[in-house]
């Protein structure tokens, strides 16, 4: 416990600014709450929108960097994420899927596009996740707890992918061709962080959570949104979030099929888990309805 402290302390002395920002809201929030129970809490309802906005705003904050935490603590097992990598090159160079490279080298001809094509894998990935959901918080939150647990459950299972099948991404095969495109640009080092940093770990490319993300934004603005542009916009971005991370050499193809599963799956698992209780309550037909159902469908089969 006290090396974890330790590298959250550390973190926050090096000016990470998603950790501050986490502790910040979350400490106001309970701060407020600690007033109001003592009944010493400002007036005015503003406040109180604030405390609750502050502890979910904190929370998922908290929660991106719990992610990028726990999965910097995965050992690095060189050898076994490049044996997995090789392995699913050799998976789909049989069924004809292997192009990546390819892709990316056509790409590499237009340097202004790949600069911006390699922001939008940085920044969109936190940026447009974080304010879609804070939106669906704050303006339809009659939501918000659905797409949380898709986002929680999808995130959880990804970690556990992570350790039992540490991956390396395509960008680190420059025998096939592949160029690192982020360290070439200057825009991150190799895992996404400096070696040495809470949350390095160059072997997570299995499944793609920046196209699962995508995709529980998708989920999102289709359950909340009835405009036809913002659907065709929510429809879209987990596309060109999946043609990103090919073009940039950061995953396979079988990585964002495998997030597909993985959010169609969640989705799944967590809408049978909500019927639960309505059936643990007793919500089914009547006997005396069922009993009239039975007879008739015996009267019909006679």
């Amino acid at each position: 416990m006290l090396d974890v402290a330790q590298s959250l302390g550390a973190r926050l002395g090096s000016a990470d600014a998603i950790l501050a920002c986490a502790v910040l809201l979350i400490i106001t929030s309970l701060c407020y709450q600690v007033l109001r129970l003592a009944g010493r809490a400002p007036n005015g309802k503003w406040v109180h929108r604030y405390s609750r906005v502050a502890w979910q705003v904190g929370g998922l904050l908290g929660l991106e960097r719990a992610y990028e935490f726990t999965r910097g603590r995965i050992p690095h097992e060189t050898d076994i994420a490049l044996l997995n990598a090789y392995r699913l090159l050799d998976l789909e160079w049989k069924h004809g899927l292997f192009f990546e490279s390819r892709v990316e080298r056509f790409f590499l001809q237009f340097h202004a596009l790949m600069t911006a094509i390699d922001l939008f894998y940085i920044l969109g990935h936190v940026f447009v996740t974080l304010g879609v959901l804070i939106w669906i918080m704050t303006k339809r939150n009659q939501h918000y707890a659905r797409v949380r647990n898709l986002l929680m459950l999808t995130t959880a299972v990804a970690l556990a992918v992570y350790y039992f099948f540490p991956t390396a991404p395509p960008r680190m095969l420059g025998n096939y061709g592949f160029v690192d495109m982020m360290q070439m640009h200057h825009l991150a080092q190799a895992g996404g962080e400096q070696p040495g940093s809470y949350s390095y770990n160059p072997y997570a490319a299995m499944p793609s959570l920046h196209v699962a993300y995508a995709l529980v934004v998708t989920f999102a603005l289709l359950l909340s949104e009835r405009r036809f542009l913002v659907r065709l916009l929510a429809v879209s971005y987990p596309l060109v979030m999946a043609a990103v991370v090919i073009i940039t050499g950061n995953h396979w193809l079988l990585d964002v099929i495998a997030a597909f599963v993985l959010v169609v799956l969640g989705a799944a698992i967590l809408a049978a888990v909500s019927r639960i209780p309505a059936l643990l309550a007793g919500q089914r037909l009547p006997l005396y309805r069922w009993v009239t159902l039975q007879k008739a469908a015996a009267e019909r089969s006679s």
